[in-house]
């Protein structure tokens, strides 16, 4: 799914420094805790399976005020919006800041006590979700410490005693903006029972399991609960099978993860709330469960694993827990340098479980500016990932796609310390927990605006960890003071640009890499620019090179995405030119595994965005090694058109000052 987002005009957003401190609660992050109990799984439907669509003609407020989440309020004098307006509202187009939405609609008598989950689509940037009355969750951050999450699906489940079935129910969603273009601007959105969601969201169909297994389910489910709660870890460990595989977790992970939290708690307490046992039409036992593991830090309530929709898949003959042996998932470091969680998505390719013993390149891949992690799951960045290692031929590696706020890839003076914990905690965790080949020659960096500069930055100060490069039009001619972003030690320790550090390195030193770059020649911020630049300094050095210039196109995902085959082609050139040898296991594992249960967002619809643009073909690519590159089609170009701002915003990044402050929010992403 391709998500093409930019905005209307660029807005001044200054730099954040905010530290995560910690793992948000995942896209279908749950309510409060019920209960400190296990919940009794359903055998069969208790209710009525709903899908109500809620697109539509919704009533419509700029301003703020809690009292319009009050289903009493009378909106009436309010005005009438499409929900959702793909590209966002029109009403954000000279307005940040706070709006609300409302609709007023009746559930049926016969749904009651069915479990509900709202889908509130995709919205930008920051929302509060409220049914009838009270809010039941949202994702970013409020002011004063505003954090978008803009790239977030929204999935909320409904708890049980705010619905009223047989009667009216109002829908009050709080929505912030931050800069550039915002609003509810894709879906789906409505209100669906968990077999509904289960199967028109995620992609995950099939009936409820019979009463035999739901009760078997249902014991395995509370010793799980009672183990944690004694701190027997042992008799939690017997619920696992021995190929226990869960979102990158097999069961000496597990293990580690639950002993260091029970030490840090005292006690853990497992909650599973709005169970239902499901006989997937692929044959899979799983149990669709919204799930917490909580206890205490420091003295305070803690959530070692926030609540989150989970799919546990289930060995029916050894009545064990099997794990999902999903390829595309969240992680995170408990970093000490950060004294915060620090989230990334992992990608193992296809071949990583059917060949158990064998080690992969990895690649690091860097977002843009106010994106964060989560941006690669509504893109399916995994389907993408698979195909080039399938039917494009490209040597499988790993993919980690850090979340890095908008630190631009360096210490923060007085915030975050994020270069230094991705090199001294994130790569080496990284090289622990997965099949990783550990070395310089087949570890790459890829980045995408912001991340250009990223990965740039980080390859050119690292040569004993990165060996290849790439970048998608790339900030390539930015230092991160130039937008408000130093770190620690004074002028000599700040991160110069990318094109400064290759202008003062020898040949010999940069030859030591494969590079690749490339840039549309109507980017909104001049990195065409950069990118001539850069062609022109390695060339004149005569250090071997991949680069592209587009006729056509702006700072956008239409302008990049069509093009990953060309940045992953050099990384996969270069770890087999560097001797990668791609099946050194023993024979295949040939018996089938679980299909992966999706990521929340991954299944989201792709947006369809009103106008496209061809392909053009690059107005240059050269090396002076003769190497060429490759053009994939063009995804569809936003239909949301920035003009009448690029001209300013240009004009800043050729006096050198801060014209990613100025930049649009969900450009400057791409």
């Amino acid at each position: 799914m391709d998500l093409t987002l930019t905005p209307p005009r660029p807005k001044r957003h200054d730099a954040r420094r905010p530290l995560i401190a910690s793992v948000a609660a995942l896209a279908i992050a749950a309510a409060p805790l019920l209960a400190l109990a296990p919940a009794t799984p359903s055998a069969a439907a208790s209710g009525t399976s709903v899908n109500l669509d809620l697109t539509g003609q919704w009533q419509f407020s700029l301003g703020d005020e809690l009292a319009w989440a009050d289903p009493a309020f009378d909106d009436s004098t309010w005005s009438a919006v499409t929900v959702p307006e793909v590209g966002g509202g029109r009403e954000f187009d000279d307005y940040d800041g706070f709006a609300w939405y409302r609709l007023t609609f009746d559930l049926p008598a016969e749904a009651a006590g069915t479990n509900l989950v709202a889908s509130m689509g995709f919205m930008d940037d920051v929302d509060e979700v409220y049914l009838n009355g009270t809010r039941i969750n949202g994702s970013g951050s409020l002011p004063p410490d505003a954090e978008s999450q803009w790239f977030e699906q929204r999935l909320y489940p409904v708890p049980a005693a705010l619905p009223v079935f047989g009667g009216s129910n109002t829908l009050a969603v709080r929505l912030y903006d931050m800069t550039g273009g915002g609003g509810w601007y894709h879906g789906p959105v409505g209100l669906y029972s968990k077999d509904a969601l289960r199967e028109e969201v995620l992609g995950i169909s099939g009936p409820l399991a019979d009463p035999e297994a739901t009760s078997w389910v249902g014991d395995l489910l509370a010793t799980q609960a009672g183990a944690l709660a004694s701190g027997d870890i042992d008799a939690y460990l017997a619920t696992l099978s021995a190929d226990y595989v869960h979102d990158g977790r097999d069961r000496a992970r597990r293990e580690s993860e639950l002993r260091q939290w029970l030490a840090e708690s005292g006690s853990l307490t497992l909650t599973d709330a709005s169970v239902e046992v499901v006989e997937s039409s692929d044959g899979r036992l799983v149990v669709d469960t919204n799930r917490t593991i909580s206890g205490m830090r420091d003295g305070a309530p803690f959530s070692f694993q926030p609540t989150t929709q989970e799919f546990l898949t289930l060995d029916r003959e050894t009545r064990t827990e099997k794990g999902n042996r999903s390829r595309f998932f969240r992680d995170y470091v408990e970093s000490a340098v950060e004294d915060a969680r620090r989230e990334y998505i992992t990608y193992l390719p296809p071949s990583y479980f059917t060949q158990p013993n064998r080690e992969f390149p990895v690649v690091y891949l860097l977002h843009g500016f106010n994106g964060g992690s989560r941006e690669w799951e509504p893109r399916d960045f995994g389907t993408k990932l698979d195909e080039l290692y399938t039917t494009g031929g490209l040597a499988e590696s790993i993919v980690i796609m850090p979340d890095a706020d908008s630190l631009w890839y360096v210490d923060n003076d007085g915030g975050a310390p994020w270069r230094t914990m991705f090199t001294t905690e994130m790569i080496p965790q990284v090289d622990e927990q997965y099949r990783t080949l550990d070395s310089r020659e087949y570890r790459g960096l890829s980045g995408v605006s912001m991340g250009g500069f990223g990965a740039y930055s980080l390859g050119l100060a690292y040569p004993e960890l990165f060996s290849s490069m790439a970048s998608h039009m790339g900030a390539l001619n930015l230092a991160p003071a130039q937008v408000g972003v130093t770190s620690p030690g004074g002028p000599q320790a700040q991160s110069a640009s990318p094109l400064t550090v290759v202008a003062g390195l020898p040949a010999e030193a940069l030859s030591r890499y494969d590079y690749f770059f490339d840039a549309c020649e109507f980017d909104d911020y001049a990195f065409d620019d950069a990118a001539r630049s850069l062609d022109t300094l390695l060339t004149g050095k005569g250090v071997a090179h991949t680069y592209a210039l587009y006729p056509e196109g702006r700072h956008n995902d239409a302008c990049w995405v069509p093009r990953i085959a060309d940045s992953f082609g050099m990384h996969s050139d270069h770890v087999r030119a560097a001797g990668l040898v791609e099946n050194n296991g023993p024979d295949p594992v040939t018996e089938p595994t679980p299909t992966p249960t999706p990521t929340p967002g991954t299944t989201a619809p792709a947006v369809t965005p009103p106008t496209s643009t061809a392909t053009p073909a690059p107005v240059a690519a050269s090396t002076p090694a003769a190497a060429s590159t490759s053009r994939a089609q063009v995804v569809a170009a936003t239909g949301v058109d920035p003009s009448g701002a690029i001209g300013a915003v240009l004009a800043l990044v050729a006096a050198g000052i801060a014209l990613l402050v100025l930049g649009r929010r969900r450009a400057l992403n791409r």
